[in-house]
This record gives structure tokens, sequence and C-alpha cells, in this order.
């Protein structure tokens, strides 16, 4: 039986790909109407958790580039996307959905097993790698419970072409991301 702690999570990150504009939890409000945008505006234009990142930060913490963002949200769960004008990948999502659970929870019910726990992200946290898929390279994920209580997860898939050694380089940097993230959310 699925635990209601990681359906949510679950969710969150399947919606990650979605893309219509809408106001983070805790954001100033945004029109509910589709929103997408690519540069010269910024990241947080296109509203729900992109309030939360921005162009340049990601690019400073993961030496990627992106240009487009979207924003999505069901119910109280949020997503934003960020993708390169030229390709489908790399990609960049992250959801933020309310919640009521505790670190204790939080670990026991989200975690993925075999994550690598992040004690000092949010009340806790993890880090993950996934396998390459048919459609894309690598990927990395960094799940956590914030201070004000969301649950909140930063995926970064790769292009298909890109190796595991590649990718490992770039999870640390990830969590680093994921803290500034989470700073800008409290």
């Amino acid at each position: 039986m699925r635990k209601p702690g990681a359906i949510v999570l679950g969710v969150a990150l399947l919606l990650s790909t979605a893309g219509c504009g809408a106001s983070a939890a805790g954001s100033p409000a945004a029109a509910r109407s589709a929103a997408a945008t690519s540069s010269p505006l910024a990241a947080e234009a296109a509203g729900g958790a992109c309030y939360l990142l921005n162009f340049e930060q990601v690019s400073a913490a993961l030496g990627v580039t992106f240009e487009v963002s979207a924003a999505s949200n069901v119910g109280e769960t949020y997503t934003c996307v960020l993708r390169q004008v030229s390709a489908a990948l790399p990609d960049l999502a992250l959801s933020v959905s309310p919640t009521l659970a505790d670190a204790k929870l939080f670990g026991t019910t989200v975690m993925p097993k075999g994550a690598t726990v992040l004690p000092d992200l949010g009340k806790t946290g993890y880090s993950r790698t996934a396998a390459a898929t048919a459609d894309a390279g690598p990927g990395a994920e960094v799940g956590w419970l914030s201070g004000n209580q969301r649950l909140m997860a930063l995926r970064y898939r790769s292009a298909p072409a890109t190796s595991d050694a590649q990718l490992a380089g770039l999870l640390p940097k990830l969590v680093a991301l994921a803290r500034k993230v989470d700073q800008a959310s409290a």
C-alpha cells in the first residue's frame, strides 16, 4: 500500500511537466490563465512556484542556462518547469505542496528508499539520482520538508547523452540550489 505522503509528492512530481500559470502557496496572486515565459522575461513572470526560481540563480548554481519557464497548479500543489528554447532537455522542475507531515513522517513515508538524508535542508530532506530512460539521461532529485510546512522537490532531468559521472557532479549543486529555494520560500 502506498503511503499518503509519498502519493502527494509523487503527484507533485508528475505535475512538474505541466505548464499553466498560477500563484504558489504563500506567494503573491497571479492570473489563473496559461502562462509561459521566455527570456528576456524573468522566470518568475510565469507565476506559481516559479516565484521561487530565477534564470540567473539557476545558471549560477548549476552551470546550466534555461530560457523558458512555465507554471501550473492542481489544488494546492504548485509547479514550475524551466527549459531551454532549443532542446526539451535538460529541464528543471520545482514542486511545492502544503503538508501537515512532520520530519518523522516525511522520513518514513515520503523519502525514497536508498536516498541520501539531508538533515540540514529545511526540517529534513533527501537527495537521489535516477537512471537514464529511453527519452532522457540520468536525473537528480532533492526533496525536503520546509520550515513552513511544505513538501518541496527540485528535479533535474538531463539530456540523453549525459553520463552518470556528469550528473554526479551536478547533484551537490542541485542540493545547494535547493537550500536557496528553501530560504526564498520561508
